[in-house]
């Protein structure tokens, strides 16, 4: 085991070792019967490692392999007194950063470090409280992959000067990676062309030669390369390698507004318990855990890829 996923091992465990002190203050009994409502001040604590209220979390609805689908299906959440409200896809002008500061969303399950660092410097008062997903060597678990026709033009990363590059988003990991990417190989990237794209519409566009270079994310990688007629040109763990480290290339985190954080810290106390639950889960059972996901999201199981943590 890599160092650097020995520390995030140990942050993990130790936030539930902290977690556990808290479980021990009070002896109100649980009342499941009893429904947060929005227009009361929520009254729940975490004893004895569930809430004594339950309390419905505003969380973006799932396109992808995500440990909150696993926390929701393995009763992970219900466990703890969370009762997961999906609030739907998130329109493309709309990040969820935004969503969160607004209060549509509660919870910030998709992102990384740097996209906290960016909120934050932009006035947004979020907070990380736990970390995520890492990256992989194996495929399957890979954060990114760059992926160009087989057929194409594009021969090795020189020849991206002047082409199309489709990401998710600008501010995003891929755009980083992306800058990194071509800075390793000799290319700058104001040289290239960015198109904003959602992961699933890039296969089709790559295909149809609308964009030349395709950066996708789980599980749309798995589907793109079983599908053919790409090649891989990189990987965001070889990306992540050659800067020092690839696990870190797909470190993820959560996070909540600190308003959220000062108005419902047990909320959060239990989140991170049923998070950290989901996770453990996901790396002992890996292939149940993609199964769980692809009935989820109603994919093919052969398309399907996820993350480990």
């Amino acid at each position: 085991m890599k160092k650097s996923k020995k520390f995030y091992l140990l942050v993990s465990f130790s936030i539930i070792a902290i977690l556990s002190l808290f479980t021990g203050c009070g002896n109100t009994k649980s009342n499941s019967s009893e429904i947060y409502d929005s227009t009361k001040t929520y009254t729940g604590k975490f004893v004895n490692g569930k809430l004594t209220k339950p309390f419905h979390l505003k969380i973006q609805t799932q396109t992808s392999f995500n440990e909150a689908i696993i926390a929701d299906k393995k009763g992970f959440f219900k466990e703890v007194g969370i009762i997961p409200e999906y609030t739907g896809v998130l329109s493309p002008n709309v990040s969820l950063p935004q969503s969160v500061i607004k209060e549509d969303n509660d919870l910030f399950d998709s992102g990384h470090v740097t996209t906290i660092a960016s909120a934050r410097k932009a006035g947004a008062n979020l907070k990380i409280v736990l970390t995520s997903m890492v990256d992989s060597p194996d495929f399957d678990k890979t954060h990114m992959t760059w992926f160009v026709r087989d057929d194409g033009e594009i021969k090795s990363p020189k020849d991206l000067v002047g082409k199309k590059i489709a990401m998710s988003g600008k501010g995003s990991c891929a755009e980083l990676w992306n800058a990194e990417f071509l800075r390793q190989n000799g290319v700058y990237v104001k040289k290239t062309r960015i198109v904003v794209m959602k992961d699933e519409q890039q296969e089709q566009a790559l295909k149809q030669g609308n964009i030349d270079m395709a950066i996708v994310h789980p599980p749309f990688n798995m589907k793109i390369k079983n599908d053919g007629g790409v090649k891989i040109l990189a990987t965001s763990y070889e990306i992540g390698e050659k800067a020092g480290d690839g696990t870190a290339s797909g470190l993820a985190v959560r996070a909540f507004s600190e308003n959220f954080i000062e108005r419902y810290p047990d909320v959060v106390k239990a989140y991170i318990v049923a998070d950290l639950k989901a996770q453990q889960y996901i790396n002992k059972n890996y292939q149940e855990a993609l199964k769980i996901a692809a009935d989820y999201l109603k994919m093919d199981i052969k398309n399907m890829a996820g993350n480990i943590y």
